[in-house]
This record gives C-alpha cells, sequence and structure tokens, in this order.
C-alpha cells in the first residue's frame, strides 16, 4: 500500500486513490495498521530499555525490559483500538454534516491521517526530549494538514462542510488524547507502569 507514504507528499492526489479502493476495515488493518502501529511501541521499548532518557547531564533513566514490554504491548493494543473507536466517532459524527460516508471511510482517513506521527516515533528509540518534541510538533502540524485535505474526499462532503468536520474530528481527537493520559494513569495505579532500573 504505497499510498500509505504518498499521502505524506502529495495529499492531494493520494487520498481520491484511496477512496477509490474502497478499503475494508479488514484490509486496513491486515495491510496497513498493523504494521504502523508497532511502530511507537518497538521504538519506544528500545529507547526506554537500552538508550534511557537523559534530562540535561544527569543518568539515563531507563525501565526494565519486562515493564518496558508490559508497556509497549498495552500501547500497541491501545492504538489498534482507539484507532476504530475514533473512527466509529467520526462515523457517528458525519451524519451531522450529511456525509454518506462508511465506517471503513472514516477508518482510513483517521489511520492515514496518522502516518507522520507513526513515523517520527522512529525517533524514540533514542530519546531525546527536545528534539522529540520538536519532530513530534512537526508530525502532528503535517498529520493535521493530511486530515483537512483528506475529510472531504473520504467523507464525501463539500470543502466547506469538510472544514468544520475536521475540526470537530480534531477536538474528539483532543479529547480521545486526554482520556488515554487519564487512563495510563488508572493503570499505572494498579500496577501497569513503569518500573525502572535505578
Amino acid at each position: 500500500m504505497k499510498n500509505r507514504f504518498n499521502v505524506l507528499y502529495n495529499p492531494i492526489e493520494t487520498w481520491p486513490k484511496i477512496e477509490k479502493k474502497n478499503f475494508t476495515i479488514t484490509q486496513i488493518y491486515l495491510r496497513f495498521l498493523l504494521i504502523m502501529a508497532a511502530i511507537p511501541p518497538i521504538a519506544a521499548y528500545i529507547g526506554a530499555v537500552y538508550i534511557g532518557w537523559r534530562v540535561g547531564f544527569e543518568e539515563p533513566v531507563k525501565l526494565t525490559w519486562q515493564s518496558a514490554l508490559l508497556i509497549s504491548v498495552s500501547a500497541y493494543i491501545a492504538i489498534l483500538v482507539g484507532m476504530y473507536v475514533f473512527a466509529r466517532l467520526v462515523h457517528w459524527m458525519a451524519q451531522t454534516y450529511k456525509s454518506e460516508a462508511t465506517v471503513a471511510d472514516a477508518f482510513a482517513l483517521v489511520s492515514y491521517s496518522c502516518v507522520p506521527l507513526f513515523l517520527v516515533s522512529i525517533f524514540s528509540a533514542y530519546p531525546l526530549l527536545w528534539l522529540n518534541t520538536m519532530l513530534t510538533l512537526v508530525a502532528a502540524a503535517l498529520a493535521i494538514r493530511i486530515l483537512f485535505i483528506g475529510t472531504p474526499v473520504m467523507m464525501k462532503i463539500d470543502q466547506d462542510r469538510g472544514f468544520l468536520f475536521t475540526n470537530s474530528i480534531l477536538t474528539v481527537g483532543m479529547v480521545m488524547f486526554v482520556g488515554t493520559i487519564a487512563i495510563s494513569v488508572i493503570f499505572w495505579a494498579n500496577g501497569v507502569g513503569p518500573a525502572f532500573t535505578r
């Protein structure tokens, strides 16, 4: 599925191609998301266990491999489930904008829009706070641009409604992000949290 990379540098031409292929949710999972969603947990695992996070000139803080593995597997499952839940919410909101898109269309929209965020997570393998933060902000900006271009195409609505719909999608995305943080805190409080080597 070369469209996963084409959407980065030429989303205007790539989104109509994705829309015409009418991918099912299963196809998106098997041919795209199962692989892309593995990048953040694997890179974070490598960075947390073998490199460690460093603030200033202090010694790097590392996680035990058991702790990092548990967190990485949990994160991978959360990404796969979260993307589907996000797509269902987008599809539910689509009725407000008189969209005839399917859940699969919404799933393709949110999945492909996250490509920059999946790819930039590779740098988590070498955790350098200022660099990771800067690159993540750039990736987020690119993902938002891709989403703005893709929403009218994938949700089968005009540009004006697409602009408003995209803002609604971003709002839901931010709420889900905050919710994820809250859930993480609950998990950490119940033993599914980081265990440091020092």
